[in-house]
């Protein structure tokens, strides 16, 4: 199976208010497709069902806009779940077969509905190379590679204290994490956070921020995001000899 998520069109909310800190959802023809996966990764009713899938598939009138393949499912707040994971290219079986093509499935009420596929087949998480159905792993084999990757640390105590010590180092969310700002010099054209369709005033700076779809991402921003965007914010506040070079005005 594959998640379809029918979207409508690029609308504004507010920061403060949504689960992932976005200023807009939806599509618009002029995004690119780093705006449309990080508008739109989230936030959707998937329940326990979406833990089986391996792609989504984003669709706006009646058409594939994009192709995600899914690391995992991540709550955020209201009792929903985002994707983490990273959007297809041309030259992906999955991309190539609907990007750009009409919808696989009947428009629903509901944004989120489940289709076959069969670019959707897996092979068992363990590494073994045996297809699977449904879930993950064939019968047994999610504790043989439990065990195997405990063995590779030592005894199930070390494993702990590793595991512990670990994921508390390196706690993931959905936000991005801002590494650098600088003047716009790059060659995009249209404010990547909002889209060429927002119009955006003149770019101001290039950022380069790492997050669970990618550790390098490059984008330009409008002013406005600069001065709206409470993570630029404190990172030009801790950064003051980079605010300097930059008029967020």
């Amino acid at each position: 199976m594959v998640i379809h998520i029918t979207l409508g069109a690029m609308r504004y909310v507010n920061p403060k208010e949504d689960q992932l800190g976005r200023d807009h959802v939806g599509w618009d023809p002029n995004m690119d497709d780093e705006a449309l996966f990080r508008a739109n990764r989230g936030c959707w009713v998937l329940g326990e069902r979406a833990d089986r899938e391996q792609y989504a598939l984003l669709s706006s009138q009646g058409i594939v806009r994009q192709a995600i393949e899914i690391d995992r499912l991540v709550p955020v707040s209201g009792g929903r779940r985002a994707i983490e994971g990273r959007f297809l290219k041309d030259g992906h079986p999955v991309y190539d077969a609907y990007v750009g093509k009409p919808q696989p499935i009947e428009p629903t009420r509901n944004p989120v509905t489940y289709f076959e596929s069969p670019h959707a087949a897996r092979t068992c998480g363990c590494g073994c190379g045996a297809p699977v159905t449904l879930g993950w792993f064939l019968p047994g084999h999610d504790q043989k590679a439990l065990h195997d990757r405990v063995a590779k640390i030592g005894t199930v105590h070390q494993f702990i204290e590793w595991f512990d010590r670990t994921y508390a180092e390196d706690n993931r969310t959905m936000s991005s994490r801002i590494i650098d700002i600088t003047p716009h010099t790059n060659d995009k054209s249209a404010c990547s956070a909002h889209g060429a369709a927002a119009e955006c005033t003149t770019l101001i700076a290039d950022v380069v921020l790492s997050d669970a779809g990618s550790e390098h991402v490059e984008w330009a921003v409008c002013a406005r995001w600069l001065r709206e965007n409470s993570d630029a914010a404190a990172w030009l506040k801790a950064h003051p000899e980079a605010a300097a070079l930059l008029d967020v005005s």
